[in-house]
């Protein structure tokens, strides 16, 4: 069996949890391909209510956690963690990636479902995990490629991690889907099709096929590669008959 239908099956049987037992359930953390096929596959996979996180609205990466605070009573506890790498001497740590990052967790068997998004600011770097794995990652985590680092988990809102945007205003011939697609990167429409077949185009978490269908404001926007935007709707035409779209990207 693939891991496609061996996670179809494992998502079918927490949902299927959360409904005999009454209780919520969750899976690992998906990749935004990985929840693209399984809300696809919505209706034959998941006959309980459900929602997706991943612990912050800019996540790319998500848990499904099935059931809802109307079945049950009381909100879900989405079992994430945040924990904030630190260099241990500032002045001696290297400009590390993502890729740095990731080699280090991988280095100590931590599969990547596991984990979240690694969101980077500056020096330092914050990490989405699931909670039973959090501990082990600050006790064991010290060092990232040269840099020698100090891990803990954050309690409370963490500033650098609130979302910060980029308005942007473009203009577009109409608020198809392909339309501003092209203009969030740059590219004409007729140039962009290959991102469409290749899956890599998701609005609301849903990889689109379907280039011709418009958007709706407050739909969220991610081009793999490009970045990811929340629409705002329209602001006004020009004096062509053009639309001034109205998005939000994240940075």
């Amino acid at each position: 069996m693939d891991a496609a239908k061996e996670l179809q099956m494992h998502i079918r049987d927490l949902a299927r949890q959360a409904e005999s037992r009454g209780t919520y359930t969750y899976s690992a953390f998906l990749s935004p391909a990985e929840l693209s096929d399984i809300l696809a596959r919505e209706r034959e996979l998941i006959p309980v209510p459900f929602a997706v996180w991943g612990g912050s609205e800019a996540a790319e990466r998500k848990l499904i956690g099935f059931g809802s605070e109307t079945w049950f009573g009381y909100p879900p506890a989405w079992p994430i963690c945040v924990i904030a790498i630190e260099p241990a001497a500032e002045r001696f740590a290297e400009d590390l990636s993502h890729r740095d990052y990731l080699g280090a967790l991988m280095s100590l068997g931590i599969e990547r479902s596991l984990t979240g998004d690694i969101v980077i600011r500056g020096k330092n770097a914050w990490l989405y995990c699931l909670d039973l794995i959090a501990d082990h990652i600050c006790e064991n985590l010290t060092s990232v490629r040269h840099t020698a680092v100090r891990c803990h988990v954050e309690t409370g809102e963490v500033p650098a991690l609130v979302p910060q945007y980029q308005e942007l205003r473009l203009n577009v011939a109409s608020e198809r889907i392909d339309a501003i697609t092209a203009a969030f990167i740059g590219k004409s429409r007729s140039s962009i099709g290959e991102l469409f077949t290749a899956g890599k185009v998701f609005v609301n978490s849903r990889a689109v096929a379907d280039g011709s269908k418009p958007l709706k404001e407050g739909d969220v926007l991610s081009v793999r590669g490009f970045g990811k935007a929340v629409y705002d709707g329209v602001a006004g035409t020009s004096k062509k008959g053009r639309s001034y779209a109205v998005l939000r990207k994240y940075v």
